[in-house]
């Protein structure tokens, strides 16, 4: 967040900036500070005229960097304070365009509505008597500056509500998508050692995480079914069941609104021609429980927690070759964090016929060319363990093996040209390693019989350059072996 440094001088000081006060004013001398929240480009309402019996009143609606501050001061009435940022706002050259005094804020209940507006905490509890209300602006290089303050007592404190909005044009270029991944050829990246390097390797490759943001949990999962749920408010509330590669993760996101993240997220996906199939922002996505479940669809933890507030949801849709691309947002707020659920789904047709075998045809392949191609044993994406699905495959294989006694096989594993060339042939051998161990363990056959070992990408059984060709190199391949 670019913050604005002001000095000024009086009661109220800018000398070093500390962490519980804004650059453009300190806070009240020995105030404590009970509550802040600090929200990169977020709406907020200032409260415009007093509020009336019916809880109306007119708002200045702005959008920007947005600070809010509960402080409490021991000792000192609300009447020197009220002067003091007075006289504050005066020397900086704000303009004052609404303010009451007292009394002239209404009456108990109407002046601590007008305070609640304003409090980070959304209550004033009892620290609305004796009163004072400013609403100022001021012209700075980006925009105008609008600040608020809700001064009231109790007993022996003060207590200041403090609201700064600094206006400023959305910066919606933060999220950026991979060419390569839109294109259907992604890119292999260069390996590096880097802390830094490992942890942003775990974003899926359409477009790496929002600035900053940590990853919590994730999940990568090679064919998978996933339910998308339709945002509420759309005219087809089915939700759509897709089969596919699934990547889920779960971000968060100190001091950024929801409303910016969202935006950046929405401006990517539009520039990289996604469709949006269904979309709610805010009050629009349900009341808090409606807003949490929709959220909890998608989460790789199946929860949220608190990071419902405030809430946005997105399902867009590309298709990209011969596979469709779904993309699932729900962006919600605790606080001064957000939280960011990504799913994304990769679909396409499973090529049931690469994976149909039988200890017959198997033999077959190997008496015509020496080898036998399989592709019916399942692995999670850059995992090495052998998925339960494939046991229809191990059991042809070792029933194979059970008719021919003499038969010595190489087990060979292979992968396709995406990602790094030594982390496809660990990946590769380790597999091959894996069907072996399945074998010897499970099946019984003998372990001189087999001998794993992985090539990686070189010996593709297809084209690389689109996802139909990347399957059929992504296999395990049975090679006689003479001794």
């Amino acid at each position: 967040m670019k913050k604005i440094a002001t000095l000024m001088c009086g009661c109220l000081c800018f000398s070093a900036q500390a962490d519980n006060e804004h650059p453009l004013i300190s806070a009240y001398p020995e105030a404590k500070l009970r509550k802040q929240l600090t929200y990169d480009y977020e709406h907020f309402q200032f409260p415009n005229t007093l509020v009336n019996e019916n809880n109306d009143y007119e708002t200045l609606a702005v959008t920007g960097d947005l600070y809010q501050y509960f402080y409490i001061i021991e000792g000192v009435s609300t009447l020197k304070v009220y002067e003091n940022y007075a006289s504050a706002l005066k020397k900086l050259g704000f303009t004052i365009t609404f303010s009451c005094l007292r009394d002239a804020c209404g009456n108990d209940r109407t002046t601590k509505a007008l305070g609640e507006h304003l409090s980070p905490e959304g209550a004033v509890y009892n620290y609305y008597h004796n009163p004072y209300y400013l609403l100022a602006e001021k012209d700075a290089p980006k925009g105008k500056v609008i600040g608020a303050w809700y001064i009231g007592g109790y007993e022996d404190e003060t207590a200041v509500q403090q609201v700064i909005v600094e206006t400023e044009p959305l910066e919606d270029n933060l999220i950026t998508v991979d060419p390569s991944y839109l294109s259907g050829k992604p890119q292999a990246t260069s390996p590096t050692e880097t802390a830094d390097a490992k942890e942003l390797s775990k974003d899926h490759q359409l477009f790496a995480r929002y600035p900053g943001a940590s990853l919590r949990n994730h999940e990568i999962i090679d064919y998978e079914t996933m339910m998308l749920p339709a945002a509420p408010g759309s005219a087809d509330q089915t939700p759509l069941s897709l089969s596919g590669d699934l990547a889920r993760h779960f971000y968060v996101v100190k001091d950024t609104s929801t409303l910016k993240i969202y935006e950046n997220y929405k401006q990517a996906l539009d520039s990289a021609g996604f469709k949006v199939l269904s979309r709610c922002e805010l009050d629009a996505c349900g009341k808090d429980r409606e807003a949490q479940q929709l959220g909890n669809k998608i989460s790789v933890e199946d929860n949220v927690y608190n990071y419902y507030r405030k809430p946005y949801y997105l399902l867009a849709k590309k298709v990209i070759d011969d596979r469709e691309v779904y993309v699932a947002l729900f962006i919600g707020a605790y606080e001064s964090e957000a939280a960011v659920q990504q799913v994304i789904v990769e679909t396409e047709t499973l090529a049931t016929d690469l994976i149909k075998v039988d200890a017959d045809s198997l033999k077959q392949q190997i008496d015509a060319t020496g080898k036998a191609l399989i592709y019916g044993i399942y692995f999670d994406t850059g995992k090495a363990s052998v998925k339960p699905e494939s046991n229809d495959t191990l059991v042809a294989i070792a029933t194979l093996l059970n008719r021919n006694p003499a038969l010595l096989l190489y087990v060979v594993g292979h992968t396709d040209d995406t990602g790094t060339r030594e982390n496809n042939l660990t990946l590769s051998q380790q597999r091959a390693a894996a069907v072996v161990d399945s074998l010897v363990k499970q099946h019984g056959i003998a372990a001189a019989r087999l001998l794993a070992q992985g090539v990686g990408p070189f010996a593709p059984a297809a084209s690389n350059d689109n996802e139909t060709g990347r399957q059929k190199n992504r296999r395990v391949e049975l090679v006689k072996r003479l001794q």
